[in-house]
């Protein structure tokens, strides 16, 4: 609203400036005088002049904005302008003009300053990112007005900046999957079927440890008694499929739908570690991350925040799962999180389950009813197979 009323004063200046230019050159004309005549010239030349100076302090401005490089999704951010006015003539009024996308960041469009002689200006201005992915934000332009009042010049500020938004967490302990997926992780703990060449964490120790698990030089270092925790070889990994294919949808559909699937899939993925349970994740981009431990969430976090969803992903859900299944030696936990139910998924899944692996289907189901896939869900969930159906 206020650049909007500025831009009226503007108009106004002129309105009033031509009258007043007319005006004089009437006068000059009808009286023939040297006197009017150089007065009309003059209220010519000097907004020409005025421009021109503008115009030249405005290109010595010195800009620069600082922005956070990562913000979570929701929560509250803000740009940072410095403007350093390096002459000895004051920017009456300076807008600084921001860009971003329209509907995924909530920002104003611009902030109005003034900068004075050899001093520097701040201003800041607040944004809130709505959904999770990398977008390009920041200061697009300064426009100067000269000292007339009467045009506005523009400077277009060039670097890029991007920012990323990192998705929230969903809690998964409510949900029914994580139930089964927590009996298998008992197998984590099985020390009978250990790998004692591989540490995979430090715990502390427990009247229960034996000596020859006590971790003696950094027991020593910290001053606690620590025992080493060895790979397990027995069941223990979840593999979470995530399938990244872009739907043909409108903006407003699409941003929720891909930033559901993210964040339940980052959910469960704390869940298991939390739990004691490593985590392949595998993407349809050809993307993977392992993490053995809850320490190392960040490494599937921030892989999942720059996670894009494309419209021809290199892979299917169905080839990791057959890829996965046929690269374990023993039985497979398998979580699949797709919008895309298709037969040969189903068919791959009745496979694995009935090859006595765990293999859920997490369906994100689009607003546009799909026969096909629908009739997929209602078979696996009659069939008493762990599918769930987000909405």
């Amino acid at each position: 609203m206020k650049i909007r009323s500025f831009n009226n004063q503007i108009n106004a200046n002129r309105v009033i400036y031509i009258i007043i230019f007319l005006g004089t050159c009437v006068y000059a004309w009808m009286s023939g005088e040297r006197l009017a005549y150089l007065t009309a010239l003059v209220f010519f030349i000097v907004p020409t002049i005025s421009c021109i100076v503008t115009f030249i302090l405005l290109r010595g401005l010195k800009v620069e904005q600082t922005l956070p490089a990562t913000i979570v999704k929701h929560q509250n951010g803000s740009i940072l302008i410095d403007l350093h006015n390096p002459t000895p003539l004051p920017f009456s009024r300076l807008e600084c003009i921001f860009y971003g996308n329209p509907y995924a960041i909530k920002t104003q469009s611009g902030i109005q300053l003034a900068v004075e002689p050899f001093k520097s200006t701040e201003g800041q201005i607040p944004f809130t990112v709505l959904f999770r992915g990398e977008y390009e934000i920041g200061l697009k332009s300064v426009i100067a007005t000269d000292y007339l009042g009467l045009f506005r010049l523009k400077r277009k500020y060039r670097k890029q900046t991007k920012i990323l938004a990192l998705p929230r967490i969903v809690d998964f302990s409510n949900i029914p999957l994580s139930m089964s997926l927590v009996a298998e992780a008992s197998a984590r703990f099985d020390i009978r079927d250990e790998d004692y060449s591989i540490v995979s964490d430090i715990r502390p120790y427990i009247p229960t440890d034996s000596i020859k698990r006590v971790h003696w030089k950094l027991t020593a270092k910290r001053n606690e008694w620590l025992v080493k925790i060895f790979q397990s070889n027995a069941l223990n990994h979840v593999s979470i499929i995530f399938d990244n294919l872009r739907l043909p949808l409108l903006e407003e559909e699409m941003y929720s739908l891909e930033d559901r699937m993210v964040e339940s899939a980052v959910g469960l993925a704390r869940h298991c570690l939390n739990q004691g349970m490593p985590v392949d994740f595998l993407s349809t981009d050809g993307g993977k991350a392992s993490v053995q431990t809850a320490a190392s969430f960040n490494t599937i976090y921030h892989m999942v925040g720059e996670l894009k969803f494309e419209q021809d992903p290199m892979l299917s859900p169905v080839t990791i799962l057959t890829q996965t299944l046929n690269d374990a030696s023993g039985s497979v936990n398998a979580v699949v999180f797709t919008t895309s139910l298709t037969t040969e998924l189903y068919e791959r899944t009745v496979n694995s389950v009935n090859r006595g692996n765990y293999t859920a289907i997490m369906y994100f189901a689009t607003e546009d009813y799909n026969a096909e896939y629908e009739q997929i869900f209602r078979i696996l969930e009659d069939s008493g197979l762990p599918c769930f159906k987000v909405k």
